[in-house]
């Protein structure tokens, strides 16, 4: 066949364009739309293969679209509109022919009502789109407006979903246009607003938004509003709106709400089990998911059971909403999050990794970011390389900088706040250690969430060696102490710290017992940290090896029946280490830097960080603290004792 004329493709072209709004050669449509018998348009399609806009099964090529303005603008409607009428007209349109006609140009009711009825049954992602072509359509008003806002809140677009809300907040505000926008369309945006706040780290601006619409215009969210004011830190709101809710109608979705609201104030008001209780039974409630929120009942739920030292009720909770949620909820990555954190808390690092891996930071908001960071810096410390320490603190500056503190941040905050303070930068995260602080105490410093604070507090103390800043803390847990068996095992711990810390030779067996308290809140890590510590101020071998035992029995619960081997590792130090080896041990452990090694060695500070990375090889150790203690445990620096580690 020869190559068509100009004549040619210019008569080609209304065929082109309406092979374009199909996706297909449908003979019939083409024919009937076009005006023009079946040879006509054979002929034409046959032109249109030849040029390569169409291909052999009859689908238009993607640069076929941009030769749909040579049609002319006018002759490009009349198109579109004949298109639309044919295919209602035999109740055949589909969604794929809806969209190309609005990305076109088509403006007309009927169009709009069927992408919006279509957007109804999609995925949020999906449905965004539709929302969005249903606009270009001629879609208008604020029905359309916030449902379009869900459905980018629901896809995890917040940026979109703030803006959309937010004009119809602005609308609602403007004189002579609150008429136009009923009540719950109102408290709808607002809802999506305050959602989108809470994910990017903003729950004041959440709590913002509840506190200018008001308890008598909330309607049935006023249970979410009082979940961001206790989050945000403002129990007297929070109860108020809690008042408010009891009004709602009483469907699965308002019921799951007012449980999660009421777990919430409970948490802060009423020590004990009853608010983990009911924070659990929140999640029994199944309401309609097409709504987003602030925060999930599941992430709170699990936040809450791990800050009262329940990691194995956390677990549960997440797997259990991870195998059974939607792939594609917002609060997915939170959920993963979580699950790592639980998995670090239990002292099991590698799975922790392993579930951090599995987070797309570029779907995270501020919020998620935080926890994101805040992993990376706590395995890092756990992990006992002061560079990933380091670099995994630098990674997190941006994130801290933006952030603005809430009652379910201070976990993540906790690991910050040490990472700050071993590498030397505490000051950049104080106005955020204020700030927890302070929101603290306007909630009457309640023991479920602030026990995990304060013992950050303590750590941060130990850490900087500072024992006046570490008795503030163990004060407050010894109080909670009364209320929490949680922040009892933490205050008992936090004693033996400051007894270390203050440099009195370590009772072994009160240090065990503090140690493996701390294990069985959920806190393993942090009991063989506290033990590995004692056992390098340990008065004799015996208690130094005894000590190292415990620290390796919970960091490694599954070889507690080998402890004696670590014993024999221990002790036969001198046997396993060249020469070169001992000398680096034995100033290792007088706390000499790499490069004060090397000096003193006539060695390079990275062979001396060689030296010593084969010596943790050696004797199995898993980090620098256990390292040291294992060194000292064998006689290590001890000709030097009086000289501070």
């Amino acid at each position: 066949m020869s190559l068509p004329t100009d004549m040619d493709t210019r008569e080609a072209m209304p065929v082109l364009a309406v092979v374009t709004l199909v996706g297909e050669t449908d003979t019939d449509a083409i024919g009937a739309v076009l005006g023009r018998t079946a040879a006509d348009v054979d002929a034409a399609l046959a032109a249109l293969r030849t040029r390569g806009d169409i291909d052999a099964h009859g689908f238009p090529s993607d640069s076929a679209r941009a030769s749909l303005a040579l049609c002319g603008e006018n002759r490009l409607a009349t198109i579109c509109a004949e298109v639309l009428e044919y295919f209602l007209e035999r109740d055949t349109l589909t969604e794929s022919t809806a969209r190309n006609l609005a990305r076109a140009g088509t403006r007309d009711p009927r169009l709009v009502d069927f992408l919006c009825a279509r957007a109804e049954l999609a995925d949020p992602g999906v449905a965004a789109d539709l929302y969005a072509n249903a606009v270009t359509a001629g879609a208008h008003g604020t029905v359309i407006t916030v449902r379009h806002a869900e459905a980018c809140a629901l896809s995890g677009d917040f940026d979109t979903a703030a803006s959309l809300a937010d004009s119809v907040i602005e609308n609602s505000a403007a004189t002579g246009s609150a008429t136009d926008i009923s009540a719950n369309e109102l408290a709808d945006a607002v809802r999506i607003s305050a959602s989108a706040a809470a994910f990017c780290g903003n729950s004041d601006r959440s709590a913002q938004l509840y506190e200018w619409l008001g308890p008598e215009r909330t309607a049935a969210d006023a249970s979410v509003a009082a979940t961001v004011f206790v989050t945000a830190g403002n129990l007297d709101a929070a109860e108020q709106w809690t008042v408010a809710a009891a009004s709602a109608a009483p469907t699965a979705a308002n019921a799951g709400t007012a449980l999660l609201a009421r777990g919430l104030v409970q948490s802060v008001t009423s020590p004990g089990p009853a608010a983990l209780n009911t924070l659990t039974r929140s999640l029994t409630v199944h309401g309609a998911r097409s709504r987003i929120l602030p925060d999930s009942a599941v992430a709170i739920t699990a936040l809450a059971a791990l800050h009262c030292g329940d990691a194995a009720h956390a677990g549960s909770v997440l797997e259990r909403a991870l195998q059974q949620g939607d792939p594609l909820d917002p609060h997915r990555p939170r959920l993963s999050l979580l699950t790592a954190w639980t998995a670090m808390s239990r002292g099991d690092l590698l799975q922790a990794k392993a579930l951090l891996d599995t987070v797309d930071d570029s779907s995270c908001g501020q919020r998620d970011l935080l926890f994101v960071h805040a992993l990376r810096v706590g395995l890092a410390r756990r992990g006992g390389e002061y560079p990933d320490l380091l670099q995994a603190w630098s990674d997190a500056r941006s994130v801290i900088a933006e952030y603005s503190v809430d009652l379910l941040s201070l976990l993540p905050l906790g690991e910050l706040w040490l990472a700050a303070v071993r590498v030397g930068d505490a000051p950049l995260i104080a106005h955020l250690v204020d700030q927890a602080g302070d929101l603290l105490r306007a909630l009457g410093d309640p023991a479920l969430w602030g026990s995990a604070f304060h013992w950050y507090g303590v750590q941060a103390a130990i850490l900087a060696e500072t024992p006046a800043d570490l008795v503030p803390h163990a004060r407050a847990l010894g109080e909670a102490a009364e209320s929490s068996r949680y922040a009892d095992a933490l205050a008992g711990a936090g004693r033996a710290w400051l007894r270390v810390l203050q440099g009195d030779t370590p009772d072994p067996d009160q240090v065990a017992e503090a140690a493996r308290n701390l294990a069985r809140i959920g806190l393993p890590w942090d009991g063989a940290r506290l033990a590995g510590e004692a056992a390098l101020r340990a008065a004799d071998t015996g208690s130094a090896t005894s000590l190292l035992q415990v620290a390796r029995e919970l960091r490694h619960p599954t070889a507690a029946a080998t402890t004696t081997e670590t014993a024999t590792r221990a002790t036969s130090a001198g046997d396993v280490l060249t020469d070169r080896e001992r000398e680096v041990a034995e100033l290792l452990t007088l706390g000499l830097t790499y490069r004060e090694i090397g000096s003193r060695l006539y060695i390079s500070a990275k062979t001396v960080e060689h030296h010593v990375a084969r010596i943790r090889r050696r004797l199995g150790a898993e980090s620098r603290s256990e390292l040291l203690a294992m060194l000292r445990a064998t006689g290590y620096g001890r000709q030097h004792a009086d000289r501070p580690l």
